[in-house]
């Protein structure tokens, strides 16, 4: 582990008490203290317990969680059970020896922002005053408050890359062809698959062929009018479109959980990842978040692409009225199409 302040902490995998799953990508989005457990018998965990237990009110007032780590083992199991903040602790399953992090005898302490970058790595002793500490790193754990915003890093907004005709058309078309539930690329065993998982993702969808009019429009202005833009701003030179989606999200409960994109050993060759927005004055919700810089709702102009790296986790929020149309594709660079055929 490198624990150096400005450093990612290692990814934690593991459940809280009641066997709900945790992870780094489930806490990404608020700031977070993890206490490290492991180190101590099981006589003195139920004493920090309760002492982490009673300052997580005041730190919460300033949106700082606090999770206690315990390596998975029965010499915890009693003490554990008994303590009534089934959420508090998490027992790990991977986390790269983090749960038994220590620092002069006591239990390590790790701050990280909302990120998992590390802030602050010390000892949780006897006169550690926990939220006074956070409230010392608040500098570095401050966030603005959620809001739309047109424009944000890391992803580029590039307005105007379709007209409003090019976006009529594309709605009419996706409302004129069959369409189907949205998928997500999955495993199973060896083999790629297409998993419906509707707790996940909500929307339906339709591919454009090769062989229709509007899949060479779109890749012709992904070409003309994006990759210029993703060369300037990224350096990046893009040499491969993936397959192209046109897809609606609507009040029924559209909505994309948060994901990355090129997560999968088969989806690995995605560089970057293209949404298009159709239409905005017909819906609400539906905006693209971050969650690992900010709590900023991206909503880019009719028309307008959002550029992001397929490796940023994100998700789309609920449509909450109407139906929000979008075009979706992934873009990558030389030797794209030979690393697909290798994943396929």
């Amino acid at each position: 582990m490198n624990l150096t302040v400005g450093n990612k902490a290692p990814p934690i995998i593991g459940t809280n008490l009641g066997g709900r799953f945790y992870s780094h990508d489930a806490q990404a989005g608020r700031p977070v203290a993890l206490v490290a457990l492991g180190v101590l018998e099981p006589d003195r965990v139920k004493a920090q317990l309760d002492r982490l237990e009673a300052c997580r009110a005041r730190l919460a007032q300033s949106g700082v969680d606090i999770v206690a780590l315990l390596p998975f083992s029965v010499r915890y199991a009693a003490v554990v059970s008994e303590h009534a903040a089934g959420d508090l602790v998490i027992h790990i399953n991977d986390g790269s020896g983090l749960d038994s992090l220590q620092t002069d005898g006591e239990p390590g302490l790790v701050v990280l922002d909302r990120g998992w970058r590390v802030v602050h790595t010390g000892a949780f002793g006897k006169e550690t005053d926990l939220p006074a500490l956070c409230g010392f790193l608040a500098p570095q754990l401050a966030s603005e408050p959620s809001r739309v915003c047109a424009m944000n890093a890391p992803v580029l907004i590039v307005p105007n890359v379709l007209s409003p005709a090019d976006c009529r058309a594309l709605i009419a078309h996706f409302e004129a062809s069959p369409h189907r539930p949205g998928v997500m690329a999955s495993m199973q065993g060896d083999a790629a698959v297409a998993k419906l998982d509707e707790s996940k993702k909500k929307r339906r969808d339709i591919e454009l062929t090769v062989e229709t009019p509007l899949h060479a429009e779109i890749v012709r202005v992904l070409g003309e009018r994006l990759a210029p833009e993703i060369k300037r701003a990224f350096q990046f030179d893009v040499a491969f479109a993936d397959r192209i989606l046109l897809a609606r999200y609507d009040d029924t409960g559209g909505y994309f959980r948060r994901h990355r994109d090129n997560a999968a050993a088969h989806t690995a060759f995605r560089d970057f990842a293209v949404s298009i927005n159709l239409n905005t004055d017909a819906y609400e919700g539906g905006e693209l978040l971050f969650p690992e810089y900010n709590d900023h709702r991206h909503s880019p102009p009719a028309g307008g692409a959002l550029v992001f790296s397929a490796s940023i986790l994100h998700e789309a929020a609920p449509v909450t009225r109407g139906s929000r149309y979008v075009a979706l594709s992934f873009l990558s660079g030389p030797g794209a199409e030979a690393r697909l055929s290798q994943a396929a």
